[in-house]
């Protein structure tokens, strides 16, 4: 217990010091084009086609089980920087959005099958992964309205060690849509990523689907999160599918006129390969809005013309 309160508390302070660092160093960028109230921003941030451009700082930890020997005693820490740049399109508020997950693992497990053993790497950069949608929200009233998107998932091969990466180019198309209600969001995303290219030749087709949900207390509080469903395709027996139910609380605050967002979120695998799958799921997001530079770019052409 002592060893995993300070393995938390390490990787906690860590991402605080690169938070306050980034506005810091950078104060320039997290200029809002429009003031928003504390409510404003928290609505915008749990709305995948929202137009706020942010820095996602996600640090998570993860216990597994399963019937390989020792599966049960393993975990796993994990921090994660996704940039959220959306690109205006016309003048109805529609988007082009660009989110690229970079993923530093700290002690993944990994099975040894010659051994019966699990060996933890150390610390190593993941694939990195992405989306590139194009998104909108349809209002029918006020507060009343979808959202909807369009586009590619991909999977690029950066991974530092082979045991982590997949050695592929991995792509495919994605969807989402949603919910807008004056109490908050609800929606599912789902893509399936193929493989492309690359030095690994086996076959690959994964399906992703993600429910998300926001409700919006007031006071910048809200009850959210955004469980993530895997299924494998090419899974031995079909023991591909993953399975998370989930929730959290967030709170979204302004140092001056930035907006931030604290989030603490929990999963628990309600279906999980039997041989070695995740447990239980826990996370911590801290995410500033920054000023958008695709839209800076374009109010700054608009007024030389």
């Amino acid at each position: 217990m002592k060893l995993f309160l300070f393995t938390f508390s390490k990787h906690i302070v860590a991402v605080l010091i690169m938070c306050l660092v980034c506005l810091i160093w950078t104060p320039k960028i997290f200029a809002q084009d429009k003031e928003l109230s504390a409510d404003e921003a928290a609505k915008k941030l749990a709305n995948p086609a929202g137009s706020l451009a942010n820095l996602a700082n996600n640090i998570s930890y993860r216990t597994y089980k399963g019937d390989l020997t020792g599966a049960g005693d393993q975990s796993a820490w994990s921090y994660t920087f996704q940039p959220v740049l959306p690109f205006p399109v016309g003048e109805k508020g529609r988007n082009i959005i660009f989110r690229p997950a970079f993923n530093i693992v700290f002690n993944q497990p990994i099975y040894n099958a010659t051994d019966d053993t699990f060996e933890n790497l150390d610390t190593n950069l993941n694939d990195l992964t992405f989306d590139l949608v194009y998104a909108g929200n349809t209002m029918k009233g006020e507060h009343s309205g979808y959202l909807w998107g369009m586009g590619l998932a991909g999977t690029l091969p950066i991974a530092t060690d082979s045991a982590l990466g997949g050695n592929q180019w991995r792509f495919g198309p994605e969807l989402f849509g949603g919910i807008l209600r004056d109490w908050g969001v609800i929606g599912a995303l789902v893509n399936n990523q193929w493989n492309v290219g690359g030095s690994n030749k086996e076959p690959h087709s994964v399906t992703t689907a993600q429910y998300f949900y926001g409700v919006t207390l007031g006071n910048g509080w809200q009850i959210l999160s955004a469980p993530v469903i895997v299924y494998d395709w090419n899974a031995v027996n079909g023991e591909g599918l993953s399975v998370p139910v989930g929730t959290g609380i967030g709170r979204t605050f302004k140092i001056g006129k930035t907006p931030w967002r604290i989030q603490l979120e929990g999963w628990y695998y309600i279906e999980q390969p039997d041989a070695f799958g995740s447990d239980w799921f826990f996370s911590l997001d801290i995410r500033p809005v920054i000023k958008n530079p695709f839209l800076f770019k374009s109010n700054k052409t608009a007024k030389s013309k």
